[in-house]
């Protein structure tokens, strides 16, 4: 009796490990997988960082090949001119302006800038006059830099320079003295050729401030034309003369921090009508040739027409520039080409109508024809078109890819 007692008592005293071996097995179970998940851990992120930097070298490669089909320009666009009123091709409310005896018009930034014997103004998309000067120009000339414009009165005493903000230097010459040409890099120096008395020409240099800090005077070469190269080191001068009865432009070279000569090149047999620059090169704009050379004036390429007569030319693209070339004086048989800065053609069309003005801004290239107008991209593929444009006299391209419609006394802006 007193020993089943006691087995009774002892059962009664026995502890259940049970609950106590399973929360042990889980908690080994636990530990086990957070190892085998550390173990695994650096694994799997190298594998998912890798996969990411794949996905993003694929991504750059796909933009860089599909760079000139992707048109962000489209987005800026419908940024920009949210609201604004425009027609079902894309035209802007016209806006009039004081047509004077001679004008000349050309794109700044967005703005589009008028000069004529009345003066200058700075017009926005919506008409609104941004700035106006009141300068005597007999015969108004433009020059347009990376955010200034230079208005000057060619063979008379007066010039201005300004943006949309106001007045950045005014010139007036002496008296009988008379202004050849004047250029602005996008950098905004500027260069002044003009008569100086006793000189057959004067090169006057002005920083970005218009602070004079280069004046370099002829007096054995007539100079006609002048540029500051795009890294603002060089100034590249047009002079005139003849070797063995051939007419040469001879190029001279200076850099602003020195008097003496620093180089020179040679367009043979050709009339230099503009000097600028493509992708850093200084380019030469002549009547039989297109010439680059590099800022110190080592020539690099030179790119013969392939028709002999230039009708006519903009070196406005963002790395390019863009001609018309003419089989005859006159007629319509003609050749767009738009030229890299190695001197190369980027793309060349032939053209059987009749070309009335051509520009070029950023990637595009405006063309108006006497029936339409057509914004060609740089490799000369068509962009758009506009067909409702039979008044227009002249169109001025826009880096964002609208551009200007100019008739005898209208303004817009064609959108696409």
């Amino acid at each position: 009796m007193d020993e089943n007692k006691h087995r009774e008592q002892n059962k009664g005293n026995i502890i259940d490990l049970g609950p106590a071996l399973e929360e042990k097995e889980r908690a080994e179970r636990a530990e086990a997988k957070r190892l085998a998940k550390e173990s695994r851990g650096p694994l799997g992120r190298r594998i998912l960082s890798l996969v990411l930097v794949l996905a993003i070298v694929l991504a750059a490669v796909l933009l860089t090949i599909n760079w000139e089909r992707i048109n962000f320009d489209a987005l800026r666009r419908s940024i920009s001119y949210w609201g604004t009123e425009q027609s079902e091709t894309g035209q802007t409310t016209a806006f009039s302006y004081e047509k004077g005896n001679d004008n000349c018009f050309a794109t700044l930034g967005k703005n589009l800038v008028y000069a004529s014997n009345r003066g200058v103004v700075v017009y926005d998309h919506s008409g609104n006059a941004l700035f106006e000067a009141d300068v005597k120009l007999d015969t108004p000339a433009l020059a347009v830099g990376g955010s200034a414009a230079a208005a000057y009165d060619i063979g008379g005493r007066n010039l201005v320079v300004f943006s949309e903000k106001g007045a950045r230097l005014r010139l007036e010459l002496d008296e009988g003295l008379g202004i050849y040409s004047a250029s602005l890099n996008r950098s905004d120096w500027l260069a002044v050729t003009a008569q100086k008395k006793s000189q057959k020409g004067c090169v006057t240099v002005y920083n970005a401030d218009m602070d004079k800090v280069f004046e370099f005077d002829s007096a054995a070469r007539f100079v006609i034309g002048a540029y500051v190269t795009e890294d603002c080191r060089y100034m590249v001068a047009q002079t005139l003369g003849q070797e063995d009865g051939v007419f040469v432009s001879e190029m001279v070279v200076y850099r602003l921090d020195q008097e003496e000569q620093y180089a020179e090149f040679a367009v043979e047999g050709g009339m230099v009508y503009s000097i600028g620059s493509i992708g850093g090169q200084t380019l030469c704009i002549a009547d039989n040739q297109a010439v680059l050379a590099s800022p110190g004036g080592e020539v690099g390429a030179v790119y013969e027409y392939p028709l002999p007569y230039l009708r006519e030319y903009s070196c406005g693209g963002d790395g390019f520039a863009a001609l018309v070339l003419n089989r005859h004086r006159a007629g319509t048989s003609a050749k767009l080409v738009t030229l890299d800065s190695s001197g190369s053609a980027i793309a060349e069309a032939d053209v059987n109508d009749e070309i009335l003005h051509l520009s070029a801004a950023g990637r595009y290239v405006a063309v108006l024809y006497a029936d339409r107008l057509v914004i060609y991209n740089r490799d000369l593929s068509e962009y758009t078109s506009f067909t409702q444009t039979a008044l227009a006299e002249q169109a001025c391209m826009r880096s964002d890819g609208s551009v200007w419609l100019i008739s005898e006394d209208e303004i817009s802006l064609l959108i696409p």
